[in-house]
C-alpha cells in the first residue's frame, strides 16, 4: 500500500497505474494474490494517490477551485476516502469480491464487505443511526477491520460488534426536540 501511494505521488491515474502494474503487481503475485486481485489492488492505489497528502494532485486542484485550505481539504478527502484504502485489501484477502469462486462465497464476501465499509464509514465520520460516542467509534473501526479478513470467526465478531452498537444506540435516550426549530 505504502509503495503504491509513493509510486503514484504526483502522477495522473493512468501513469500511476502503469508504474504500479510493472513494479507492484509482480510482487503481489509472488505473495500468492491472484492476478486480477493484484491489478485491482494497484489500480485502487493509483487512484487513491491523487487524494493522499502531501502531493494530492486532485485535492490541490479541487481546493484551488473551491478557494479552500489545501491541507484541510486533503485531510477531509482522506477521511471520506478511507474505505478506498481498505477495499484493495479486501480484494487481496478475498478474491471472491471479484467474482472468483462459488456464488455462495461471492455473496458472503459482498455482504461482509458492504457491512465492513458501512462500519468503517460510521467509525470515521462518527455517525451510525445517531452520533457515536468514542467507544462506539472504536468498536465500529475494529469491526470493519475484522470484516476485511475473510473467515467465519472474524466475520461473526465483526457482526457481533455491529449488533452491540445498534443495541447501544437504540437504548440510548434520544434528545428532546428543540421547540424553537420546527
Amino acid at each position: 500500500m505504502v509503495a503504491g501511494i509513493i509510486l503514484g505521488m504526483g502522477l495522473p491515474t493512468t501513469a500511476a497505474y502503469i508504474v504500479m502494474a510493472s513494479l507492484l503487481v509482480p510482487a503481489l503475485m509472488k505473495l500468492g494474490i491472484p492476478t486480477i486481485a493484484a491489478h485491482m489492488f494497484a489500480f485502487y492505489y493509483a487512484i487513491i494517490s491523487c487524494i493522499t497528502p502531501p502531493v494530492a494532485l486532485a485535492v490541490y486542484a479541487g481546493a484551488g477551485l473551491a478557494g479552500s485550505n489545501m491541507w484541510k481539504t486533503g485531510f477531509t478527502a482522506v477521511r471520506i476516502g478511507a474505505p478506498g484504502f481498505i477495499i484493495p485489501f479486501m480484494f487481496a484477502y478475498s478474491p471472491s469480491l471479484l467474482f472468483i469462486g462459488s456464488p455462495t462465497m461471492v455473496l458472503e464476501s459482498v455482504i461482509t464487505a458492504v457491512v465492513g465499509v458501512v462500519m468503517l464509514a460510521g467509525g470515521m465520520i462518527g455517525w451510525l443511526f445517531r452520533e457515536t460516542n468514542l467507544m462506539e467509534r472504536v468498536m465500529l473501526l475494529s469491526g470493519a477491520i475484522l470484516l476485511i479478513k475473510p473467515g467465519l470467526y472474524t466475520d461473526l465478531i465483526g457482526i457481533g460488534l455491529l449488533a452491540v452498537i445498534i443495541l447501544s444506540q437504540r437504548l440510548r435516550s434520544s434528545p428532546e426536540p428543540d421547540p424553537s426549530h420546527p
